[in-house]
Protein backbone atom coordinates (compact mmCIF):
# COMPACT_ATOMS: atom_id res chain seq x y z
CA UNK A 1 0.00 0.00 0.00
CA UNK A 2 1.33 3.47 -0.92
CA UNK A 3 0.91 6.91 0.69
CA UNK A 4 1.70 10.37 -0.67
CA UNK A 5 2.60 13.22 1.72
CA UNK A 6 2.08 16.69 0.25
CA UNK A 7 3.22 19.80 2.20
CA UNK A 8 5.21 22.89 1.20
CA UNK A 9 7.00 22.74 4.59
CA UNK A 10 9.92 20.31 4.17
CA UNK A 11 10.35 19.99 7.96
CA UNK A 12 6.76 18.76 8.32
CA UNK A 13 7.28 16.22 5.52
CA UNK A 14 10.51 14.97 7.09
CA UNK A 15 8.91 14.67 10.56
CA UNK A 16 5.97 12.69 9.16
CA UNK A 17 8.35 10.33 7.35
CA UNK A 18 10.42 9.65 10.48
CA UNK A 19 8.03 9.75 13.43
CA UNK A 20 5.21 7.49 12.20
CA UNK A 21 5.64 3.72 12.22
CA UNK A 22 4.58 3.19 8.60
CA UNK A 23 5.55 -0.49 8.51
CA UNK A 24 3.18 -1.38 11.36
CA UNK A 25 0.40 0.41 9.46
CA UNK A 26 1.00 -1.74 6.36
CA UNK A 27 2.43 1.11 4.24
CA UNK A 28 5.14 -0.21 1.92
CA UNK A 29 6.05 2.94 -0.01
CA UNK A 30 6.07 6.61 1.05
CA UNK A 31 6.05 9.28 -1.67
CA UNK A 32 6.56 12.99 -0.97
CA UNK A 33 5.71 16.18 -2.86
CA UNK A 34 6.04 19.87 -1.99
CA UNK A 35 3.44 21.30 -4.37
CA UNK A 36 0.44 20.24 -6.45
CA UNK A 37 2.42 19.93 -9.69
CA UNK A 38 4.78 17.33 -8.15
CA UNK A 39 1.84 15.50 -6.56
CA UNK A 40 -0.04 15.22 -9.87
CA UNK A 41 3.02 13.78 -11.57
CA UNK A 42 3.32 11.08 -8.87
CA UNK A 43 -0.37 10.18 -9.27
CA UNK A 44 0.10 9.80 -13.03
CA UNK A 45 3.16 7.52 -12.59
CA UNK A 46 2.16 5.23 -9.72
CA UNK A 47 -0.78 3.99 -7.64
CA UNK A 48 -1.49 6.01 -4.50
CA UNK A 49 -3.92 4.63 -1.91
CA UNK A 50 -3.77 7.33 0.81
CA UNK A 51 -3.16 11.08 0.48
CA UNK A 52 -1.87 13.03 3.52
CA UNK A 53 -1.90 16.67 2.48
CA UNK A 54 -1.69 20.22 3.79
CA UNK A 55 -4.50 22.51 2.64
CA UNK A 56 -2.78 25.89 2.45
CA UNK A 57 0.13 25.83 -0.03
CA UNK A 58 1.56 28.69 -2.15
CA UNK A 59 1.22 26.96 -5.57
CA UNK A 60 -2.29 25.55 -5.11
CA UNK A 61 -4.32 24.20 -2.20
CA UNK A 62 -4.76 20.60 -1.15
CA UNK A 63 -8.47 20.94 -1.91
CA UNK A 64 -7.66 21.80 -5.52
CA UNK A 65 -5.46 18.70 -5.66
CA UNK A 66 -8.30 16.47 -4.37
CA UNK A 67 -10.74 18.01 -6.88
CA UNK A 68 -8.33 17.03 -9.67
CA UNK A 69 -7.91 13.53 -8.18
CA UNK A 70 -11.68 12.98 -8.18
CA UNK A 71 -12.04 14.31 -11.74
CA UNK A 72 -9.36 11.85 -12.92
CA UNK A 73 -11.12 8.93 -11.22
CA UNK A 74 -8.34 7.95 -8.77
CA UNK A 75 -9.64 5.98 -5.77
CA UNK A 76 -7.81 7.61 -2.83
CA UNK A 77 -8.46 8.10 0.89
CA UNK A 78 -7.54 11.73 1.66
CA UNK A 79 -6.51 13.08 5.09
CA UNK A 80 -6.03 16.85 5.45
CA UNK A 81 -3.69 18.72 7.75
CA UNK A 82 -4.28 22.44 8.42
CA UNK A 83 -3.45 25.25 10.84
CA UNK A 84 -6.91 26.83 10.55
CA UNK A 85 -10.21 25.55 11.95
CA UNK A 86 -12.09 27.10 9.03
CA UNK A 87 -15.60 25.65 8.50
CA UNK A 88 -15.44 26.42 4.76
CA UNK A 89 -12.33 24.24 4.46
CA UNK A 90 -14.02 21.40 6.31
CA UNK A 91 -17.19 21.71 4.25
CA UNK A 92 -15.23 21.64 0.97
CA UNK A 93 -13.22 18.64 2.17
CA UNK A 94 -16.43 16.76 2.94
CA UNK A 95 -17.87 17.59 -0.48
CA UNK A 96 -14.74 16.09 -2.09
CA UNK A 97 -15.16 12.88 -0.04
CA UNK A 98 -12.03 13.33 2.07
CA UNK A 99 -11.49 10.68 4.74
CA UNK A 100 -10.55 12.97 7.66
CA UNK A 101 -9.60 16.51 8.61
CA UNK A 102 -6.80 17.04 11.21
CA UNK A 103 -5.72 20.32 12.82
CA UNK A 104 -2.07 21.13 13.41
CA UNK A 105 0.05 21.01 15.54
CA UNK A 106 0.50 17.31 14.84
CA UNK A 107 0.13 14.77 17.63
CA UNK A 108 1.68 11.77 15.92
CA UNK A 109 -0.08 9.07 17.94
CA UNK A 110 -3.51 10.56 17.07
CA UNK A 111 -2.55 11.04 13.43
CA UNK A 112 -1.28 7.46 13.30
CA UNK A 113 -4.68 6.26 14.55
CA UNK A 114 -6.43 8.24 11.75
CA UNK A 115 -4.06 6.79 9.12
CA UNK A 116 -4.73 3.28 10.49
CA UNK A 117 -8.48 3.80 9.93
CA UNK A 118 -7.76 5.00 6.38
CA UNK A 119 -5.64 1.89 5.74
CA UNK A 120 -8.49 -0.35 6.91
CA UNK A 121 -10.90 1.49 4.63
CA UNK A 122 -8.54 0.98 1.66
CA UNK A 123 -8.33 -2.74 2.46
CA UNK A 124 -12.12 -3.00 2.65
CA UNK A 125 -12.44 -1.17 -0.67
CA UNK A 126 -9.90 -3.54 -2.27
CA UNK A 127 -11.83 -6.57 -1.02
CA UNK A 128 -15.03 -5.20 -2.60
CA UNK A 129 -13.27 -4.44 -5.89
CA UNK A 130 -11.76 -7.94 -6.00
CA UNK A 131 -15.17 -9.45 -5.29
CA UNK A 132 -16.67 -7.50 -8.16
CA UNK A 133 -13.84 -8.61 -10.48
CA UNK A 134 -14.25 -12.24 -9.42
CA UNK A 135 -18.00 -11.98 -10.02
CA UNK A 136 -17.49 -10.46 -13.45
CA UNK A 137 -14.89 -13.13 -14.30
CA UNK A 138 -17.20 -15.90 -13.14
CA UNK A 139 -20.12 -14.49 -15.12
CA UNK A 140 -17.96 -14.27 -18.26
CA UNK A 141 -16.55 -17.73 -17.64
CA UNK A 142 -20.05 -19.09 -17.06
CA UNK A 143 -21.21 -17.71 -20.44
CA UNK A 144 -18.24 -19.39 -22.13
CA UNK A 145 -18.98 -22.69 -20.39
CA UNK A 146 -22.64 -22.56 -21.47
CA UNK A 147 -21.72 -21.78 -25.09
CA UNK A 148 -19.06 -24.51 -25.04
CA UNK A 149 -21.69 -26.98 -23.83
CA UNK A 150 -24.04 -26.02 -26.65
CA UNK A 151 -21.28 -26.28 -29.26
CA UNK A 152 -20.34 -29.78 -28.15
CA UNK A 153 -23.93 -30.91 -27.80
CA UNK A 154 -25.38 -29.54 -31.05
CA UNK A 155 -22.44 -30.32 -33.35
CA UNK A 156 -22.11 -33.90 -32.15
CA UNK A 157 -22.99 -36.25 -34.99
CA UNK A 158 -24.24 -38.84 -32.53
CA UNK A 159 -27.43 -38.46 -30.51
CA UNK A 160 -26.43 -38.10 -26.87
CA UNK A 161 -28.23 -40.17 -24.25
CA UNK A 162 -29.93 -38.42 -21.34
CA UNK A 163 -27.18 -39.63 -18.99
CA UNK A 164 -24.45 -38.21 -21.25
CA UNK A 165 -26.16 -34.81 -21.35
CA UNK A 166 -26.51 -34.77 -17.56
CA UNK A 167 -22.82 -35.67 -17.18
CA UNK A 168 -21.78 -32.76 -19.41
CA UNK A 169 -23.96 -30.40 -17.38
CA UNK A 170 -22.45 -31.68 -14.13
CA UNK A 171 -18.86 -31.28 -15.39
CA UNK A 172 -19.48 -27.69 -16.49
CA UNK A 173 -21.65 -26.89 -13.44
CA UNK A 174 -24.52 -25.65 -15.64
CA UNK A 175 -27.90 -25.39 -13.98
CA UNK A 176 -30.07 -27.03 -16.66
CA UNK A 177 -32.48 -29.90 -16.26
CA UNK A 178 -33.57 -32.27 -19.03
CA UNK A 179 -37.10 -30.88 -18.72
CA UNK A 180 -36.01 -27.31 -19.46
CA UNK A 181 -37.32 -26.10 -22.83
CA UNK A 182 -35.23 -24.22 -25.37
CA UNK A 183 -35.92 -22.44 -28.65
CA UNK A 184 -33.36 -22.27 -31.49
CA UNK A 185 -33.10 -19.25 -33.80
CA UNK A 186 -30.96 -19.65 -36.92
CA UNK A 187 -29.35 -16.52 -38.39
CA UNK A 188 -28.09 -16.59 -41.99
CA UNK A 189 -25.98 -13.56 -42.88
CA UNK A 190 -25.39 -12.09 -46.32
CA UNK A 191 -22.29 -9.92 -45.83
CA UNK A 192 -21.16 -9.77 -49.48
CA UNK A 193 -21.67 -6.87 -51.87
CA UNK A 194 -20.79 -6.86 -55.57
CA UNK A 195 -19.20 -3.59 -56.73
CA UNK A 196 -19.63 -2.77 -60.46
CA UNK A 197 -19.18 -6.44 -61.41
CA UNK A 198 -15.47 -6.05 -60.65
CA UNK A 199 -15.03 -6.71 -56.96
CA UNK A 200 -16.68 -8.09 -53.84
CA UNK A 201 -16.47 -6.63 -50.35
CA UNK A 202 -17.40 -8.52 -47.20
CA UNK A 203 -18.33 -7.03 -43.83
CA UNK A 204 -16.68 -10.07 -42.19
CA UNK A 205 -13.32 -9.02 -43.64
CA UNK A 206 -13.55 -5.64 -41.89
CA UNK A 207 -15.39 -6.53 -38.69
CA UNK A 208 -13.11 -8.10 -36.06
CA UNK A 209 -15.66 -8.12 -33.25
CA UNK A 210 -18.74 -9.31 -35.14
CA UNK A 211 -19.68 -12.08 -32.69
CA UNK A 212 -19.69 -9.83 -29.61
CA UNK A 213 -21.58 -7.06 -31.41
CA UNK A 214 -24.19 -9.55 -32.60
CA UNK A 215 -24.63 -10.91 -29.07
CA UNK A 216 -25.02 -7.38 -27.69
CA UNK A 217 -27.65 -6.53 -30.33
CA UNK A 218 -29.59 -9.71 -29.55
CA UNK A 219 -29.50 -9.13 -25.80
CA UNK A 220 -30.92 -5.66 -26.33
CA UNK A 221 -33.55 -6.82 -28.85
CA UNK A 222 -34.97 -9.64 -26.73
CA UNK A 223 -34.55 -8.06 -23.28
CA UNK A 224 -38.30 -7.52 -22.84
CA UNK A 225 -39.32 -10.97 -24.10
CA UNK A 226 -40.18 -13.77 -21.72
CA UNK A 227 -37.33 -15.87 -23.07
CA UNK A 228 -33.66 -15.70 -22.09
CA UNK A 229 -30.79 -15.67 -24.57
CA UNK A 230 -28.39 -18.38 -23.36
CA UNK A 231 -25.93 -18.54 -26.24
CA UNK A 232 -24.98 -17.22 -29.66
CA UNK A 233 -22.99 -19.88 -31.50
CA UNK A 234 -20.97 -19.50 -34.67
CA UNK A 235 -21.29 -22.32 -37.17
CA UNK A 236 -18.18 -24.49 -37.52
CA UNK A 237 -18.90 -25.14 -41.20
CA UNK A 238 -19.76 -21.68 -42.56
CA UNK A 239 -18.87 -18.21 -41.30
CA UNK A 240 -22.22 -16.85 -42.56
CA UNK A 241 -24.38 -18.79 -40.07
CA UNK A 242 -25.02 -18.26 -36.35
CA UNK A 243 -27.35 -20.08 -33.99
CA UNK A 244 -29.03 -18.43 -31.00
CA UNK A 245 -30.37 -20.58 -28.15
CA UNK A 246 -33.17 -19.21 -25.94
CA UNK A 247 -34.28 -20.72 -22.63
CA UNK A 248 -38.04 -20.61 -22.08
CA UNK A 249 -39.57 -19.76 -18.72
CA UNK A 250 -42.66 -21.56 -17.42
CA UNK A 251 -45.09 -19.17 -19.13
CA UNK A 252 -42.88 -18.22 -22.05
CA UNK A 253 -44.37 -20.33 -24.85
CA UNK A 254 -47.52 -18.31 -25.43
CA UNK A 255 -45.71 -15.00 -25.03
CA UNK A 256 -42.81 -16.03 -27.28
CA UNK A 257 -45.06 -17.24 -30.11
CA UNK A 258 -46.86 -13.90 -29.96
CA UNK A 259 -43.83 -11.63 -29.67
CA UNK A 260 -40.96 -13.50 -31.29
CA UNK A 261 -41.74 -12.56 -34.90
CA UNK A 262 -42.01 -8.90 -33.93
CA UNK A 263 -38.65 -9.11 -32.12
CA UNK A 264 -37.08 -10.84 -35.11
CA UNK A 265 -38.26 -8.04 -37.40
CA UNK A 266 -36.65 -5.56 -35.01
CA UNK A 267 -33.48 -7.69 -34.96
CA UNK A 268 -33.27 -7.69 -38.77
CA UNK A 269 -33.66 -3.91 -38.91
CA UNK A 270 -30.97 -3.40 -36.25
CA UNK A 271 -28.52 -5.75 -37.99
CA UNK A 272 -29.14 -3.97 -41.31
CA UNK A 273 -28.44 -0.63 -39.65
CA UNK A 274 -25.58 -1.42 -37.26
CA UNK A 275 -23.77 -4.34 -38.91
CA UNK A 276 -24.45 -3.17 -42.49
CA UNK A 277 -25.49 -6.55 -43.87
CA UNK A 278 -28.62 -8.56 -44.67
CA UNK A 279 -29.85 -11.51 -42.63
CA UNK A 280 -32.56 -14.18 -42.55
CA UNK A 281 -34.09 -15.41 -39.30
CA UNK A 282 -35.33 -18.99 -39.01
CA UNK A 283 -37.39 -19.70 -35.89
CA UNK A 284 -37.36 -23.28 -34.66
CA UNK A 285 -39.75 -25.01 -32.29
CA UNK A 286 -39.37 -25.23 -28.52
CA UNK A 287 -38.16 -28.58 -27.23
CA UNK A 288 -36.84 -30.09 -24.00
CA UNK A 289 -33.08 -30.20 -23.64
CA UNK A 290 -32.66 -33.84 -24.69
CA UNK A 291 -34.55 -33.20 -27.97
CA UNK A 292 -33.12 -29.83 -28.95
CA UNK A 293 -30.21 -31.40 -30.87
CA UNK A 294 -32.57 -33.08 -33.33
CA UNK A 295 -34.73 -29.94 -33.50
CA UNK A 296 -31.75 -27.77 -34.52
CA UNK A 297 -30.67 -30.22 -37.24
CA UNK A 298 -34.23 -30.34 -38.59
CA UNK A 299 -34.33 -26.53 -38.62
CA UNK A 300 -31.05 -26.34 -40.54
CA UNK A 301 -32.30 -28.81 -43.18
CA UNK A 302 -35.63 -27.00 -43.54
CA UNK A 303 -33.91 -23.62 -43.83
CA UNK A 304 -31.66 -24.87 -46.63
CA UNK A 305 -34.63 -26.25 -48.55
CA UNK A 306 -36.73 -23.11 -48.11
CA UNK A 307 -36.01 -20.25 -50.52
CA UNK A 308 -37.14 -16.68 -49.91
CA UNK A 309 -35.81 -13.12 -50.05
CA UNK A 310 -33.17 -11.75 -47.73
CA UNK A 311 -34.28 -10.05 -44.49
CA UNK A 312 -37.25 -12.38 -44.09
CA UNK A 313 -38.41 -14.68 -41.29
CA UNK A 314 -38.94 -18.42 -41.67
CA UNK A 315 -40.99 -20.36 -39.10
CA UNK A 316 -40.36 -24.08 -38.87
CA UNK A 317 -43.96 -24.69 -37.77
CA UNK A 318 -45.17 -23.63 -41.25
CA UNK A 319 -42.54 -25.63 -43.16
CA UNK A 320 -43.97 -27.41 -46.19
CA UNK A 321 -42.32 -30.79 -46.78
CA UNK A 322 -43.95 -31.32 -50.18
CA UNK A 323 -41.54 -32.00 -53.04
CA UNK A 324 -41.86 -29.34 -55.76
CA UNK A 325 -41.25 -30.34 -59.36
CA UNK A 326 -39.36 -27.97 -61.61
CA UNK A 327 -41.30 -26.44 -64.48
CA UNK A 328 -38.96 -24.53 -66.75
CA UNK A 329 -39.80 -20.97 -67.85
CA UNK A 330 -40.23 -19.82 -71.45
CA UNK A 331 -36.61 -20.34 -72.49
CA UNK A 332 -37.26 -19.25 -76.07
CA UNK A 333 -38.57 -15.88 -74.89
CA UNK A 334 -35.56 -15.40 -72.62
CA UNK A 335 -33.23 -16.35 -75.48
CA UNK A 336 -34.80 -13.64 -77.65
CA UNK A 337 -34.18 -11.09 -74.89
CA UNK A 338 -30.50 -12.01 -74.90
CA UNK A 339 -30.26 -11.82 -78.68
CA UNK A 340 -31.84 -8.37 -78.61
CA UNK A 341 -29.39 -7.28 -75.91
CA UNK A 342 -32.35 -6.35 -73.69
CA UNK A 343 -30.76 -7.08 -70.33
CA UNK A 344 -33.42 -5.33 -68.22
CA UNK A 345 -36.25 -7.33 -69.77
CA UNK A 346 -34.29 -10.58 -69.32
CA UNK A 347 -33.67 -9.83 -65.63
CA UNK A 348 -37.29 -8.85 -65.04
CA UNK A 349 -38.57 -12.08 -66.62
CA UNK A 350 -36.30 -14.14 -64.35
CA UNK A 351 -37.46 -12.18 -61.30
CA UNK A 352 -41.15 -12.61 -62.21
CA UNK A 353 -40.67 -16.35 -62.68
CA UNK A 354 -39.12 -16.76 -59.20
CA UNK A 355 -41.64 -14.54 -57.37
CA UNK A 356 -44.56 -16.36 -59.03
CA UNK A 357 -43.19 -19.65 -57.72
CA UNK A 358 -42.74 -18.13 -54.27
CA UNK A 359 -46.35 -16.88 -54.24
CA UNK A 360 -47.55 -20.39 -55.14
CA UNK A 361 -45.34 -21.93 -52.42
CA UNK A 362 -43.63 -23.87 -55.22
CA UNK A 363 -40.07 -22.53 -54.84
CA UNK A 364 -37.59 -24.87 -53.21
CA UNK A 365 -33.83 -25.24 -53.20
CA UNK A 366 -34.11 -27.93 -55.88
CA UNK A 367 -36.29 -25.76 -58.13
CA UNK A 368 -34.04 -22.76 -57.72
CA UNK A 369 -30.92 -24.78 -58.63
CA UNK A 370 -32.63 -26.21 -61.72
CA UNK A 371 -33.58 -22.72 -62.85
CA UNK A 372 -30.01 -21.53 -62.24
CA UNK A 373 -28.66 -24.34 -64.44
CA UNK A 374 -31.06 -23.42 -67.25
CA UNK A 375 -30.13 -19.72 -67.10
CA UNK A 376 -26.42 -20.50 -67.01
CA UNK A 377 -26.66 -22.85 -70.00
CA UNK A 378 -28.78 -20.32 -71.89
CA UNK A 379 -26.20 -17.58 -71.40
CA UNK A 380 -23.24 -19.87 -72.12
CA UNK A 381 -24.87 -21.12 -75.32
CA UNK A 382 -25.52 -17.57 -76.46
CA UNK A 383 -21.86 -16.70 -75.84
CA UNK A 384 -20.74 -19.77 -77.78
CA UNK A 385 -22.69 -18.57 -80.80
CA UNK A 386 -20.60 -15.40 -80.62
CA UNK A 387 -17.40 -17.49 -80.44
CA UNK A 388 -16.88 -16.31 -76.82
CA UNK A 389 -15.37 -18.79 -74.34
CA UNK A 390 -17.80 -18.51 -71.42
CA UNK A 391 -15.73 -20.76 -69.14
CA UNK A 392 -12.81 -18.33 -69.52
CA UNK A 393 -14.92 -15.19 -69.27
CA UNK A 394 -16.43 -16.31 -65.96
CA UNK A 395 -13.41 -17.80 -64.28
CA UNK A 396 -12.13 -16.22 -61.09
CA UNK A 397 -13.06 -15.46 -57.47
CA UNK A 398 -16.01 -13.17 -58.20
CA UNK A 399 -17.84 -15.67 -60.37
CA UNK A 400 -17.03 -18.57 -58.02
CA UNK A 401 -18.30 -16.74 -54.93
CA UNK A 402 -21.49 -15.47 -56.60
CA UNK A 403 -22.21 -19.00 -57.83
CA UNK A 404 -21.64 -20.40 -54.35
CA UNK A 405 -23.98 -17.83 -52.79
CA UNK A 406 -26.63 -17.96 -55.53
CA UNK A 407 -28.68 -20.81 -54.03
CA UNK A 408 -29.22 -19.07 -50.67
CA UNK A 409 -32.02 -16.67 -51.62
CA UNK A 410 -33.91 -15.11 -54.52
CA UNK A 411 -31.80 -11.97 -54.11
CA UNK A 412 -28.55 -13.93 -54.41
CA UNK A 413 -29.66 -15.84 -57.50
CA UNK A 414 -30.72 -12.57 -59.14
CA UNK A 415 -27.33 -11.04 -58.30
CA UNK A 416 -25.63 -14.00 -59.98
CA UNK A 417 -27.85 -13.99 -63.08
CA UNK A 418 -27.54 -10.20 -63.41
CA UNK A 419 -23.77 -10.56 -63.20
CA UNK A 420 -23.73 -13.21 -65.95
CA UNK A 421 -25.98 -11.13 -68.21
CA UNK A 422 -24.16 -7.84 -67.65
CA UNK A 423 -20.70 -9.28 -68.20
CA UNK A 424 -21.88 -11.26 -71.26
CA UNK A 425 -23.61 -8.38 -73.02
CA UNK A 426 -20.83 -5.93 -72.16
CA UNK A 427 -18.25 -8.30 -73.61
CA UNK A 428 -20.32 -8.93 -76.70
CA UNK A 429 -20.36 -5.16 -77.28
CA UNK A 430 -16.57 -5.21 -76.98
CA UNK A 431 -16.14 -8.10 -79.43
CA UNK A 432 -18.55 -6.52 -81.92
CA UNK A 433 -15.86 -3.91 -82.42
CA UNK A 434 -13.22 -6.22 -83.87
CA UNK A 435 -10.72 -3.36 -83.94
CA UNK A 436 -10.85 -3.25 -80.15
CA UNK A 437 -10.13 -6.98 -79.96
CA UNK A 438 -7.31 -6.66 -82.50
CA UNK A 439 -5.77 -3.80 -80.51
CA UNK A 440 -5.97 -5.88 -77.34
CA UNK A 441 -4.18 -8.77 -79.09
CA UNK A 442 -1.56 -6.45 -80.57
CA UNK A 443 -0.87 -4.85 -77.19
CA UNK A 444 -0.47 -8.24 -75.60
CA UNK A 445 1.95 -9.45 -78.29
CA UNK A 446 3.95 -6.21 -78.16
CA UNK A 447 4.41 -6.57 -74.39
CA UNK A 448 4.91 -10.36 -74.24
CA UNK A 449 6.69 -11.19 -77.53
CA UNK A 450 9.36 -13.16 -75.63
CA UNK A 451 6.75 -15.60 -74.25
CA UNK A 452 5.45 -18.75 -75.94
CA UNK A 453 2.47 -17.12 -77.66
CA UNK A 454 -0.04 -19.34 -79.48
CA UNK A 455 -3.54 -18.88 -80.87
CA UNK A 456 -4.87 -20.76 -77.85
CA UNK A 457 -3.08 -18.55 -75.32
CA UNK A 458 -4.28 -15.42 -77.15
CA UNK A 459 -7.82 -16.81 -77.20
CA UNK A 460 -7.72 -17.04 -73.41
CA UNK A 461 -6.73 -13.38 -73.17
CA UNK A 462 -9.77 -12.17 -75.11
CA UNK A 463 -12.10 -15.11 -74.21
CA UNK A 464 -12.68 -15.97 -77.90
CA UNK A 465 -12.18 -19.21 -79.84
CA UNK A 466 -8.71 -19.61 -81.42
CA UNK A 467 -10.05 -20.08 -84.96
CA UNK A 468 -12.28 -17.02 -84.65
CA UNK A 469 -9.54 -14.64 -83.53
CA UNK A 470 -7.19 -15.96 -86.23
CA UNK A 471 -9.80 -15.24 -88.92
CA UNK A 472 -10.78 -11.73 -87.92
CA UNK A 473 -7.19 -10.72 -87.01
CA UNK A 474 -6.05 -11.42 -90.54
CA UNK A 475 -9.17 -9.75 -91.90
CA UNK A 476 -8.52 -6.57 -89.91
CA UNK A 477 -4.71 -6.39 -90.28
CA UNK A 478 -4.01 -8.19 -93.54
CA UNK A 479 -1.45 -10.38 -91.77
CA UNK A 480 -1.83 -13.66 -89.94
CA UNK A 481 -1.29 -13.93 -86.20
CA UNK A 482 1.77 -16.14 -86.66
CA UNK A 483 3.39 -13.74 -89.10
CA UNK A 484 2.61 -10.74 -86.90
CA UNK A 485 4.37 -12.44 -83.96
CA UNK A 486 7.38 -13.34 -86.14
CA UNK A 487 7.58 -9.80 -87.54
CA UNK A 488 7.42 -8.30 -84.04
CA UNK A 489 10.21 -10.55 -82.77
CA UNK A 490 12.42 -9.92 -85.81
CA UNK A 491 11.96 -6.15 -85.42
CA UNK A 492 13.07 -6.37 -81.79
CA UNK A 493 16.00 -8.57 -82.78
CA UNK A 494 17.07 -6.04 -85.46
CA UNK A 495 17.05 -3.29 -82.84
CA UNK A 496 19.16 -5.37 -80.43
CA UNK A 497 21.61 -6.31 -83.19
CA UNK A 498 21.98 -2.65 -84.11
CA UNK A 499 22.16 -1.00 -80.69
CA UNK A 500 23.73 -3.60 -78.39
CA UNK A 501 26.73 -5.91 -78.29
CA UNK A 502 24.70 -8.85 -76.99
CA UNK A 503 25.68 -12.23 -78.40
CA UNK A 504 23.27 -13.44 -81.05
CA UNK A 505 22.22 -16.51 -79.05
CA UNK A 506 21.23 -14.14 -76.17
CA UNK A 507 19.20 -12.03 -78.59
CA UNK A 508 17.52 -15.20 -79.82
CA UNK A 509 16.46 -16.02 -76.24
CA UNK A 510 15.25 -12.48 -75.58
CA UNK A 511 12.85 -12.51 -78.53
CA UNK A 512 11.36 -15.90 -77.62
CA UNK A 513 13.42 -18.40 -79.64
CA UNK A 514 15.41 -20.89 -77.61
CA UNK A 515 16.47 -22.68 -80.79
CA UNK A 516 19.21 -20.52 -82.29
CA UNK A 517 19.09 -22.26 -85.67
CA UNK A 518 15.34 -21.76 -85.98
CA UNK A 519 15.74 -18.09 -85.06
CA UNK A 520 18.41 -17.67 -87.75
CA UNK A 521 16.16 -19.32 -90.34
CA UNK A 522 13.18 -17.08 -89.54
CA UNK A 523 15.35 -13.95 -89.39
CA UNK A 524 16.84 -14.63 -92.84
CA UNK A 525 13.41 -15.33 -94.28
CA UNK A 526 12.19 -11.94 -93.07
CA UNK A 527 15.30 -9.85 -93.87
CA UNK A 528 17.28 -11.87 -96.47
CA UNK A 529 20.19 -11.79 -93.98
CA UNK A 530 21.33 -14.02 -91.20
CA UNK A 531 21.67 -12.24 -87.83
CA UNK A 532 25.48 -12.22 -88.22
CA UNK A 533 25.24 -10.77 -91.74
CA UNK A 534 22.74 -8.14 -90.56
CA UNK A 535 25.03 -6.95 -87.74
CA UNK A 536 28.05 -6.78 -90.08
CA UNK A 537 26.01 -4.78 -92.56
CA UNK A 538 24.95 -2.32 -89.84
CA UNK A 539 28.54 -1.90 -88.60
CA UNK A 540 29.78 -1.44 -92.17
CA UNK A 541 27.26 1.33 -92.84
CA UNK A 542 28.15 3.10 -89.59
CA UNK A 543 31.87 3.06 -90.43
CA UNK A 544 31.37 4.46 -93.94
CA UNK A 545 29.07 7.18 -92.67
Amino acid sequence: MNILIVDDDRFVVSALEQKINWTSLGIQQIYTAYNIRQAKKIFEETTIHILLSDIEMPQGSGLELLAWIRSEGFNVQAIYLTNFADFNYAQKAIELQSFDYYLKPIEFDKLEFIIKKAVNKVKLSQIKENAIKVGQYWQHNKEELVEHFWHNYLENNDTLAREEIQEQLRIKNINYSLNDCFLPLLLDFFPYKLIDNKGIISIFDKENNFHNKLKSIMMETFKNDSIRLDGVLKSSTTKDEYLAIFKLTDNAFEASSRDLISSCNQLIATINNQLKCDVQCSIGTSNPLNKIQAAVKALQVARKETIDFRNTIFCFETYNTNVNNYVEPNLQLLEHRLEDGNRLSFINKCYQYLTNLLDKNALSHHVLCCFRIDMTQLIYTHLKKKEILANKLFQGKISDLLLEQSSRSIDDLMIYISYLVDVSLDYMEFTNSQKSVVNTIRDYIDQNYQENITRTSLAQIVYLSPDYIARFFKKETGISLVNYIIKKRVDIAKDLLTNTNLPIHSISDKVGYENYSYFTKLFKKETNYTPIEFRKMVYSKSETS
